[in-house]
């Protein structure tokens, strides 16, 4: 987190407060992301997340005048959004005819789970943890909105002990309690993920709804303690807290936005025409019914998530894994040169990735498996080619550098053009390793053979247990995939076209790789397993 955000606008909230349009307006366009935040994850499934959103913004400004400090004006506003929260559960608790009308908040194909793994790009534990939070009672949902927070460097404990009106030494007893919910909430997405599945446990499952729910977490849960084939699934989770510190924030969207803004009065000229048309659905001019206005906001989600994943089936994606096994982040690839082919899949970790949506790259094959997303690409937010991070020095040089002898073997050549890559961006050369090659090659060996293309293989295997059998010992690992690139430098190609995969390939931290390749039909598949030693 950087100096700029950890100071509040103090000026630019008494600017607000004393009626300045464009302050207000500015004021709602930076903290309306975290409001979304908060409110999203507490009501995950609800439709009636951008009402609660936009009421909560409503009422901070109109309440400005009574904010004594405007330093406090963070803290203060997620209190306001957790009120809120609690208000709408109250009232559907308390409204006739709530019970029945309970099966029209879930909105279980565009909640903000879903949401939360697209736009952040999510794989491997993280998306494990993001899909496990569907699992948790209301409260404990509440508080994690507020804990995630926390962890990606949005709130501090202090704000979230204010926004839950708890002392810290409360707070904290309510974060471990939570944490341990959520940790069960983890397995049993493993266990569920399981292919094949425990036979005891579709046993256990016959009478289930497949609806997430506390009581079947804790029945699932029960069951992996004691059962000795799932009793394996509670090793290897990392602490939730690393798996989220620094993530960015879920965007809002630029209708809601628009809402927020014309309700409040600050709207620029114009925009007024976007909020009828996206109907709003509370308190203030409110022209639609509570019930339209939650159909179209289901059709606008669904229509939103079936452009996703329609661009999802261009992607891979990226994999990154810090201290402790199997933590992932997934980035499909971006758009790749026109003649790019096939596909290509890494796994990195990418917190500063922009939640912004975007389009397709070019149609290939995806590796994703639907009932389980944890390794499908899931954020196709794909940026054309024409504007690189991090742009590489042009070939045309007057005075080129010595030519270096070209490696035989299709993996040194890879290793060879990476390398260059990284010499560009001022990293140091990696080391081809034995292990790690081991890994790579079992990899795409194994790709080939039984003809999938994924970081985990059908039998649960993921990098980091890959690596490790290999005989890698590491502190950090990273991966890289890709299928149907012909030659070393069309597979480059295509990976430095990709930002996941490039911010692999010019990670700085990593010091050993291996290469695997294998030419089998429907390949070539080629495997780039990253590692820094213990």
């Amino acid at each position: 987190m950087s100096t700029e955000r950890t100071r509040e606008p103090a000026d630019l909230v008494a600017a607000a407060r004393g009626g300045d349009p464009q302050a207000r307006e500015a004021l709602v366009g930076a903290y309306l992301p975290l409001v979304y935040n908060v409110v999203g994850r507490a009501l995950n499934g609800s439709v009636d997340v951008d009402d609660v959103v936009q009421e909560t913004m409503l009422r901070a400004l109109d309440a400005l005048g009574g904010l004594r400090d405007p330093g406090n004006f963070r803290s203060w506003l997620v209190a306001i959004a957790m009120n809120q929260v609690r208000a709408h559960w109250h009232a559907r608790r308390s409204a006739p005819g709530g019970v029945e009308e309970a099966g029209e908040l879930a909105d279980p194909g565009a909640d903000f789970v879903d949401l939360t793994m697209v736009r952040l790009q999510l794989s491997g534990q993280r998306q494990e943890t993001a899909r496990g939070t569907r699992w948790l009672e209301p409260d404990d949902r509440a508080l994690l909105s507020l804990w995630w927070l926390e962890c990606a460097g949005e709130l501090t404990r202090a704000e979230v002990a204010v926004a839950l009106e708890l002392s810290p030494q409360h707070t904290a007893v309510r974060v471990q309690r939570m944490k341990a919910q959520l940790e069960a909430a983890r397995v049993v997405v493993r266990a569920l993920d399981a292919r094949p599945r425990c036979e005891e446990l579709q046993g256990l499952l016959a009478s289930w709804d497949h609806r997430p729910s506390a009581l079947w977490r804790k029945r699932i849960a029960r069951h992996a303690r004691g059962c000795a084939r799932c009793s394996g699934l509670w090793s290897g989770l990392m602490p939730a807290e690393g798996l989220l510190a620094g993530l960015a924030l879920v965007a809002a969207t630029p209708a809601l936005l628009d809402r927020v803004l014309s309700a409040g009065g600050t709207a620029p000229a114009g925009s007024a025409t976007a909020v009828s048309a996206h109907g709003a659905g509370v308190a203030r001019g409110r022209t639609l019914s509570r019930g339209e206005a939650r159909r179209r906001r289901r059709v606008r989600r669904r229509a939103v998530a079936g452009a996703v994943a329609a661009a999802v089936v261009a992607g891979g994606g990226v994999w990154y894994f810090g201290a402790g096994p199997g933590t992932g982040d997934e980035e499909p690839a971006a758009a790749r040169s026109a003649n790019a082919p096939v596909a290509d899949l890494a796994e990195s970790r990418t917190p500063e990735a922009s939640p912004a949506s975007s389009a397709p790259a070019s149609p290939s094959a995806s590796p994703s498996r639907k009932p389980t997303p944890s390794t499908s690409p899931k954020a196709t937010k794909k940026a054309a080619p024409t504007k690189r991070p991090t742009p590489r020095p042009t070939r045309t040089a007057t005075a080129p550098p010595p030519a270096q002898p070209v490696p035989s073997g299709t993996a040194g050549q890879v290793v060879a053009l990476m390398n260059k890559e990284r010499a560009a961006a001022g990293c140091g050369a990696l080391d081809e390793n034995p292990q790690l090659n081991k890994a790579a090659q079992g990899h795409s060996d194994d790709m080939a053979a039984r003809n999938f293309f994924e970081h985990t293989n059908p039998d649960g295997a993921d990098p980091g247990r890959r690596i490790t059998a290999a005989g890698y010992r590491w502190s950090s690992y990273a991966e890289n995939i890709a299928k149907g690139q012909p030659t070393p430098q069309a597979v480059m190609d295509s990976w430095m076209n990709s930002p996941g995969h490039r911010a692999n390939i010019l990670n700085c931290s990593f010091k050993d790789i291996g290469i695997g390749f294998n030419d089998g039909p429907g390949g070539p598949y080629w495997t780039q397993n990253f590692g820094t030693a213990l």
